[in-house]
């Protein structure tokens, strides 16, 4: 039987159990709906799951989102980690991996694991944001995608992890904790200030836009955006039960001009529009129901 000593610092669990207790409380007053009641506990499910290494070890699987596996206690390895090896490192074979691991999933789901499974989504669910300028919004959101084709060439040319090196989520996930729990054993580059600035940005960022990671900035989610449109999981809209009151829109973190862009590449499938819906005029299910 594990018995807490309040010795938070040198306890596996405390990165694990504070996030989820800090997480709980914010949640009850924000999660409301039968699909937002299931959609906290896969969430809280997953973010323990992701940091079990201490439990497993580290495995060879790729999370189907964005964690560092640089984090102390990370079970399995960050895909645009292993987007970077294969570039940096020349090796190929890694690829096949990686695209059969996110095409996998993203075909079944789509891009469900933002909404459902990614701890850094998850952050930004307890973060109250607002939303944007429509037009601004638009625009900025093809950043991911060009986040995304500047890796490999970057890794390449210079044969080192060159994102790992300043990204916000491996600071946020690997630095800091490495920091906590070993200060005087961590090895400083001259990436950690830059890195530490880019991560506070990250902050401003989800607190002051509503999933502004996930919209703008994120490769992973760069990957899996284009299988929404062919993926087996599907957001329904009957327009015949819609009465056009607009709160699905509204509602929708993702800035998605619902409920008529019901297959957008933004969708992370959350079901906020559904569970808001007063007509049930949207819905999910897998094609083959």
């Amino acid at each position: 039987m594990v018995v807490c000593n309040l010795n938070c610092p040198s306890c596996p669990f405390a990165y694990i159990c504070i996030p989820m207790i800090i997480g709980a409380f914010i949640a009850l007053k924000r999660y409301s709906g039968r699909l937002q009641k299931k959609r906290i506990v896969s969430q809280f499910s997953f973010l323990f799951i992701t940091n079990t290494a201490f439990i497993f070890g580290s495995t060879g699987l790729i999370y189907t989102y964005f964690y560092c596996w640089e984090s102390p206690f990370a079970l399995m390895a960050c895909p645009i980690g292993v987007l970077e090896h294969a570039f940096a490192d020349r090796t190929w074979y890694i690829l096949v991996y990686l695209v059969g691991a996110i095409g996998f999933a993203s075909v079944i789901f789509g891009r469900a694991a933002c909404g459902w499974a990614c701890p850094i989504g998850f952050l930004q669910d307890l973060t109250k944001g607002r939303k944007i300028k429509r037009e601004m919004d638009r625009k900025v959101r093809y950043l991911k995608y060009v986040i995304l084709a500047l890796i490999p060439p970057a890794c390449y040319i210079t044969e080192r992890l060159a994102y790992t090196e300043i990204c916000p989520i491996g600071g946020l996930t690997a630095t800091v904790p490495h920091l906590i729990i070993n200060p005087y054993g961590y090895t400083f580059t001259e990436f950690f200030l830059p890195k530490m600035l880019i991560t506070a940005g990250f902050f401003v960022l989800i607190f002051l836009m509503t999933r502004g990671w996930c919209r703008h900035l994120c490769p992973v989610g760069a990957m899996m955006a284009p299988f929404n449109k062919i993926s087996f999981l599907q957001l329904n809209y009957y327009e015949e039960k819609c009465v056009k009151c607009f709160k699905c829109a509204k509602i929708c973190p993702m800035q998605i001009e619902m409920p008529y862009k019901n297959k957008s590449t933004e969708c992370i499938r959350c079901g906020k529009c559904v569970d808001i819906c007063p007509t049930d005029a949207l819905d999910f299910n897998f094609k083959w129901q």
